[in-house]
């Protein structure tokens, strides 16, 4: 990841759910498409936008439902790809832009051994975690285009932020 992505994956992160279809690794990752990830219903995540459009399809071209201001709780079924996230807005499925989500925090553990790369996985330094070690997840990787890689988690264990393959976590 290049600077920048690591200081926004300090700052906005978006939420874990670990029935993903994963893509190529975080150093040079791809934009990922057609990517269905489901969510717990109790993860909630914050709006940080001053006003956030709610569209009817994952795309720009989707027409505007309505806004969400900033600060303002939802919670995510999914996610319809890298870039946007599905959420009830009215009573109806649509979509908001995952660019502008931050997760609540919540608890993992590691499903067997894995790597923990603190602070990214291209300059970090892999620390080896054994399987049942719990770590706070805060968010996702972020792609070149600056939406989701949901191949890295970012994690926080024992107060050390950095990324751990999203395939070695269980909620």
């Amino acid at each position: 990841m290049k600077k920048k992505q690591v200081l926004l994956a300090l700052t906005a992160a978006a939420g874990l759910g670990l029935t993903a279809t994963y893509s190529a690794p975080a150093a040079k990752a791809a934009p990922l498409h057609n990517i269905s990830v489901s969510m717990p219903s109790s993860d909630s995540y914050i709006i940080k936008a001053g006003k956030l459009n709610v569209r009817t399809e994952p795309n720009h071209k989707g027409d505007i439902l309505g806004t969400i201001s900033s600060e303002q709780k939802v919670t995510v079924n999914g996610f319809a790809n890298a870039d946007w996230a599905q959420i009830q807005f009215k009573g109806k499925k649509a979509y908001i832009s995952t660019h502008f989500l931050m997760k609540t925090a919540s608890q993992a553990k590691t499903e067997k051994q894995t790597a923990f790369y603190a602070p990214t996985p291209e300059n970090g330094k892999a620390k080896q975690l054994s399987s049942g070690t719990e770590v706070t997840i805060l968010g996702w990787g972020f792609s070149e285009n600056g939406g989701f890689d949901f191949t890295w988690a970012f994690v926080d264990y024992g107060g050390v932020k950095g990324y751990i393959h999203t395939k070695d976590l269980q909620i």
